[in-house]
């Protein structure tokens, strides 16, 4: 009887990491510009919203469950000032992101303006797009980068201070 007690006693603790909580994810993506069908203050002519340019920053955290999952977004920079690496980052999200083959994604539209986000893993190495697109505005801008993985204490360091 002993013997039995000592075997499920050293099963129940073997056995209790299986059900452990799911970890956060946590990005660092440079904000890119991909497309740029803009006119007018965003478009290519300006100087800023060029092919190529790196115009801001973006932090993720989220469970990776392949599920639906709670996205928290903080961004640095406004897609407008030439000196966004001076300012600090800002919780600009934090919803709900449906999933759908490997890729998390959110999308909002109002008072004229359409902004989506989509972040996808492949084995582990994350990409994500943000589109902006405001027709009031001339606005149409497509983001694209490969994101960094980062730990939760250098994550809240960026978070705090931003990128340099």
């Amino acid at each position: 009887m002993k013997k039995l007690l000592v075997i499920v006693v050293l099963g129940l603790l073997l056995s209790g990491n299986a059900f452990s909580a799911t970890k956060f994810t946590y990005l660092s993506c440079k904000q890119i510009i991909k497309t740029n069908d803009s006119k007018g203050a965003f478009s290519v002519d300006n100087g800023v919203h060029f092919i190529g340019a790196y115009n801001g920053h973006m932090f993720f955290k989220f469970k990776d469950v392949n599920k639906k999952s709670t996205v928290t977004i903080y961004e640095q920079g406004d897609l407008v000032s030439r000196e966004w690496k001076k300012m600090k980052p800002r919780k600009t999200y934090q919803v709900k992101f449906d999933y759908e083959e490997s890729i998390y994604s959110f999308g909002e539209q109002g008072s004229g303006l359409t902004i989506g986000y989509a972040i996808q893993n492949s084995n582990g190495n994350y990409t994500q797009t943000t589109i902006f697109k405001s027709k009031d505005h001339g606005l149409n801008l497509t983001m694209d980068t490969k994101c960094e993985k980062v730990d939760k204490k250098e994550f809240k360091n960026l978070i705090k201070d931003g990128v340099n």
